[in-house]
């Protein structure tokens, strides 16, 4: 048996894990429907996204943003009495559009 060196693992292991809660097509608890990633934060937290959630109660259909801390637990302001959203920016243009 051969005994090798101690390797310490690269910058690439040390990367934070993304949250799920904020991928597009992820739906909450309460029905609501991350959509698209719309840009920085309007009410200036530091690091937060806001993210365009879509409500897929029947009838509904709001569409609302928010920021990505609190997407896992977002209600629908206009059917589920949760919290005004924050205006939905226009959609940012992607590398191939």
């Amino acid at each position: 048996m051969r005994l090798r060196a101690y390797v310490a693992p690269g910058p690439a292991a040390k990367q934070v894990a993304r949250a799920i809660t904020v991928e597009a097509g992820t739906i909450n608890a309460n029905r609501q429907q991350v959509t698209r990633k719309a840009g920085s934060s309007a009410r200036g937290m530091a690091g937060q996204q806001v993210y365009v959630l879509h409500c897929l109660q029947p009838g509904c259909g709001h569409q609302y943003g928010e920021e990505g801390i609190r997407v896992h637990q977002r209600k629908c302001p206009r059917c589920q009495g949760g919290g005004p959203g924050l205006p939905v920016p226009d959609a940012m243009p992607g590398l191939f559009d």
